[in-house]
């Protein structure tokens, strides 16, 4: 398809570019779940040591609902509270599985995620956060899921082309 609208050096520039994307995209996703791999089995010891009932359905859960930025840790956060209160008498093994999934969620997106993610990508936080917005506001789960993925893609791109330095200065952390 590349070669019917471009010449054969234009072909060959275009499918390295698509090539690269691909790549880029790849990696993301692969450092995202072994991310969200870990924060599962982590979430299940933590919710077995709480005595939590079905302690790996929460792990599965939240590695699950975590490829959701944001709202995935808020909804695995209330869950897990929600079925603590009606699981347990006390008021403290309550906050115990709060806290716990709390402390662990937040080491995965303060500490984990930044430090394998985003220098990978070195995209402008700001331009992640406002692009999952969008996402979210125009085209609902799909769009927050997509969100990151479509800025590489524009980096990539971006990084390709002669005239497209403007873009990659805005979308650089720098």
């Amino acid at each position: 398809m590349t070669a019917a609208f471009a010449g054969d050096v234009n072909a060959r520039h275009v499918i390295r570019v698509i090539e690269q994307v691909r790549a880029e995209v790849g990696r993301f996703y692969l450092t995202t779940a072994l991310i969200n791999l870990g924060l599962g089995c982590a979430t299940a010891a933590a919710m077995a040591l709480c005595g939590m009932p079905n302690p790996v359905l929460w792990g599965i859960l939240a590695a699950m609902l975590n490829f959701i930025p944001y709202a995935g840790s808020a909804t695995t956060l209330v869950l897990v509270t929600a079925v603590a209160i009606v699981s347990f008498d006390g008021l403290g093994r309550v906050l115990a599985v709060a806290g716990s999934y709390l402390a662990l969620a937040t080491i995965e997106g303060q500490i984990v995620q930044p430090l394998l993610v985003g220098r990978r990508l070195a995209l402008n936080p700001m331009v992640v956060f406002l692009a999952l917005w969008f996402g979210g506001l125009f085209w609902g789960v799909a769009g927050i899921l997509l969100a990151t993925p479509a800025l590489v893609t524009v980096k990539v791109i971006a990084e390709h082309s002669r005239h497209a330095k403007p873009m990659l200065e805005f979308l650089s952390p720098a």
